[in-house]
């Protein structure tokens, strides 16, 4: 990812599927007292912070957020005026996990982290053993996404694959598979959990503008860092010119002076609950 502060500020896409997740799951978490919870991927804090934490029982013991952007982490600690929230560094795919997380955790939740970690299975594990007997997690992230046929298309580009060559690092595990629910059913319960809800949502983002669909680009994009500062607004225009091509998207023209064009992406996003049984 990018700076923080430009994530922070054109993260639409993830604080809505965020608070729908939030509005629709988090009835499916029991509840106990002085509980200990972990947010995997929590970026800039702001859905941790918006989110999460104002569905959260008032007399819960701890709550640590989590990414693997150093940047991230202290982006989000400034920001963080909560006794009760702290934010550190965590690679969810590391080999080994903290020490004192081992069993430390009664829940778990992850909003649009999961998507990037090529290492399902050591994601999986790690939650699991993060988790104390009989907790819970409740994540949310991206089964499909039409972004991922737009990396794939540039890599394919002379102009483009030499910064992109390890495209298939930064795509949905699950982006190309037909039954992506089973896949992730099986990872799961291989790792010792219990499934209680593995559902793909259909879900469409609007983004009002061309100009703020790029904003969003340079905040997310992976490969952006890698390029010459001279051929990142070269490499936004193409991207914008992929995703005109692109039939799953649909451009909408508005009927204003400046004749803004709404963009509407559709994508498929897990939602799981699934429990460590005691």
């Amino acid at each position: 990812m990018n700076e923080a502060s430009l994530y922070s500020k054109y993260s639409g896409l993830q604080k809505t599927d965020a608070k729908f997740v939030v509005d629709n799951y988090l009835r499916l978490v029991k509840w106990k007292s002085h509980e200990k919870i972990l947010d995997v991927g929590s970026g800039d804090g702001d859905v941790l912070l918006e989110i999460l934490l104002p569905g959260l029982p008032p007399d819960f013991h701890r709550l640590v957020g989590t990414d693997v952007s150093d940047d991230m982490v202290r982006h989000a600690r400034n920001k963080c005026k909560h006794s009760k929230v702290d934010f550190v560094p965590l690679d969810i795919a590391t080999s080994s996990i903290p020490p004192e997380f081992y069993e430390y955790f009664d829940h778990i939740f992850s909003f649009y982290c999961l998507h990037w970690v090529p290492e399902q299975r050591r994601a999986m594990k790690n939650m699991f053993d993060m988790l104390t007997p009989g907790g819970d997690m409740l994540l949310a992230f991206l089964a499909s996404n039409p972004i991922y046929d737009i990396y794939e298309n540039m890599a394919k580009s002379n102009k483009w694959a030499p910064y992109m060559h390890n495209v298939k690092k930064y795509i949905s595990p699950y982006h190309h598979s037909e039954h992506p629910e089973n896949e992730l059913e099986d990872i799961l319960k291989k790792e010792g959990f219990v499934s209680h809800l593995c559902r793909v949502e259909d879900r469409t983002y609007t983004f009002p503008s061309f100009q703020i669909l790029s904003k969003s680009v340079a905040a997310v994009n992976p490969f952006i860092k890698k390029l010459p500062d001279d051929e990142v607004d070269n490499y936004i225009q193409d991207y914008v010119k992929e995703v005109r091509k692109l039939e799953s998207i649909t451009v909408e023209t508005c009927n204003n002076n400046d004749n803004e064009e709404k963009v509407h992406v559709p994508y498929k996003l897990f939602v799981v609950f699934a429990s460590k049984v005691v």
